[in-house]
């Protein structure tokens, strides 16, 4: 054990040079270049590329499991996946990841313009992607002169552009992702701190751990109104839900927002100067803040509910990303651009279009030079922790931040109150659901079941809904679980109602397509009963509305829904 780890200090000190951090090669394969609709035999893959073809591929002795990478994947539609965590082995000196992709349908990838072909010829694609990292068995620091005391060191988090050819839309099409990897000595380890959905760039609103939920209740009173010279402090808002943010006034229209994580901003009236000497620790928002670069792409449905999307002029998403309506006609029209994803900003548009706020998601805390970079440019950071609620209407409530920062106050505050509405109409309605079961799950590309814990943000939802979550997931404070179908099927398989959680596994459009990942699922009680329902992708870009997800979730359980809701849709 300690010689193979010892071979990942080895692995950091040549990444430097060449490691998946680095800047990727031109894609030598054009979008253009012609490939078959099926996947590639194996006796062709070995003609076609430079990498060996399954039947080619060194026997397992030749090659080492290193350690394990938890991935995430941005670009394209934002349907597709990839499992995480990974496997990391080593071959003929070289590293590589495993890549399982949620379809079978990607026959090629290219990666620092080398053509790569799947190692498998049945089920999802998989491929094993260079990460640019070798042992130098030449170097004088080799593994075995290296001390134990080195076993302790891992490559640094890394990501790499790659592209992935996929037909599954008939003509084959080259797409851009972007993967991101975070590596762990043990599977076990990067399961469990591994880069949540939550996080990731189009990442679920939902996925937010309990652990980490409790840590920010925790702190979250923490907090009071620091003094303003020269200006005379008024009163703090009362928030009905929301634990993470508190807002104080001041006379003259000055505010200040105070957040759990410790960070306080000094919101400056337009037209006003900053008083003298500002508390040091204080982040200095002037009004008006109208051209917002926004990276945390789960809080632009913040902006939507309050008419406010205008004041967002640079995205982390790409037009294909949004499911919201505005932000995609905002962008089809040029008003609002693409500004590159958090990790990789494009600085020389920021600047030049005089952004004024940058709203992170906490991913940024993954990138911190990101946010030195920006903070070094002028652009104020604001990092939203919307989704450290641990009550679904405390998430909604963060829209009062939004109003508040775009002088969108009374907006913010009617459509807190429409989503609140839902949930109170519930109140002694919620017989009618009452000890009906539900479990939310979804099948990844090895066959597995993902669901959820107990205690999880759904959980929640279906508790004020009116019904209960069966699930097998132990209270580990992880949002999701891996588990068997056999331990699945033995926690929800009398489960009343089954909810597809399309936000992370494609969906299926059928019962017979969802019942073809695995036989046993038409043993489930839900699935002969034909309660068995699908979550709209859309619903991961709707934190501002809780309250509607928690009445479809209602509808669903006291089986007033028909075949679709806003958020949810029958399978039939």
């Amino acid at each position: 054990m300690g010689s193979a780890l010892a071979g990942l200090a080895i692995c950091i000190w040549i990444a430097a040079a060449a490691g998946c951090a680095g800047p990727a090669k031109e894609q030598a394969v054009s979008s253009e270049q012609t490939v078959s609709s099926g996947r590639t035999a194996p006796s062709e893959q070995a003609a076609s590329s430079d990498r060996t073809a399954p039947s080619e591929q060194p026997a397992s002795s030749d090659q080492t499991q290193r350690c394990w990478a938890a991935v995430t994947l941005e670009g394209g539609s934002g349907k597709a996946s990839v499992d995480s965590p990974c496997p990391v082995i080593e071959r003929s000196g070289e590293w590589f990841a495993r890549i399982t992709w949620s379809s079978s349908h990607y026959d090629y990838m290219v990666v620092n313009g080398e053509k790569i072909l799947p190692v498998n010829t049945e089920g999802n694609s998989q491929f094993e992607i260079p990460l640019g990292m070798e042992r130098d068995s030449s170097d004088p620091g080799s593994v075995e002169s290296l001390s134990d005391s080195s076993s302790e060191v891992l490559p640094p988090d890394c990501e790499m552009q790659v592209q992935a050819d996929t037909t599954a839309m008939g003509t084959p099409h080259l797409i851009d992702y972007t993967l991101s990897f975070r590596f762990y000595e043990t599977q076990q380890e990067a399961e469990s701190a591994g880069v949540t959905s939550q996080e990731s760039e189009s990442g679920d609103w939902m996925e937010q751990s309990s652990e980490e939920q409790a840590q920010a209740d925790t702190s979250a009173g923490v907090r009071e109104a620091p003094a303003l010279t020269g200006l005379q402090y008024l009163s703090e808002d009362a928030n009905e839900y929301a634990r993470g943010f508190a807002v104080y006034r001041y006379e003259k229209g000055y505010e200040v927002l105070s957040v759990d994580d410790g960070r306080r901003y000094l919101i400056v009236p337009e037209g006003e100067q900053i008083p003298d000497d500002p508390d040091p620790d204080l982040i200095v928002l002037q009004k008006p803040l109208d051209r917002i670069y926004l990276a945390a792409s789960a809080a632009m449905c913040q902006f939507d509910e309050i008419g406010a999307v205008s004041n967002v002029i640079l995205s982390g998403l790409e037009k294909d990303g949004w499911y919201i309506e505005a932000a995609r006609k905002a962008m089809e029209e040029g008003t609002l651009k693409y500004g590159g994803k958090y990790s990789t900003p494009d600085y020389e548009l920021i600047t030049a279009s005089g952004v004024n706020l940058a709203v992170e998601s906490t991913m940024i805390h993954h990138t911190p030079k990101v946010q030195e970079k920006l903070e070094k440019l002028g652009v104020p950071v604001l990092i939203d922790r919307s989704s450290y609620e641990s009550e679904p209407l405390g998430r909604a409530e963060w829209v009062k931040v939004y109003g508040l920062l775009t002088g969108r106050e009374e907006e913010a505050a009617n459509a807190f109150e429409e989503q609140k509405g839902y949930v109170e109409a519930l109140r002694g309605n919620t017989e009618s659901g009452s000890g009906r079961t539900a479990a939310i799950f979804s099948i990844n590309s090895a066959r597995q079941v993902v669901t959820r814990s107990g205690s999880d943000y759904y959980g929640r939802m279906m508790e004020i809904a009116g019904g209960s979550l069966q699930t097998p997931a132990a209270e580990t404070g992880r949002a999701t679980q891996t588990v068997s179908m056999e331990s699945f099927y033995a926690a929800a398989g009398q489960a009343d109602i089954l909810i597809y959680n399309a936000s992370i596994e494609d969906a299926p459009q059928s019962l017979d397509q969802m019942c073809a990942k695995d036989t046993v699922l038409t043993e489930f009680k839900a699935v002969k009963e034909g309660n068995v329902w699908c979550m709209r992708s859309s619903l991961y870009q709707n934190a501002s509305r809780t309250g509607a997800v928690i009445r479809d979730l209602h509808a669903i359980l006291a089986g007033e829904a028909g075949d679709e809701t806003e958020f949810f849709y029958r399978l039939r």
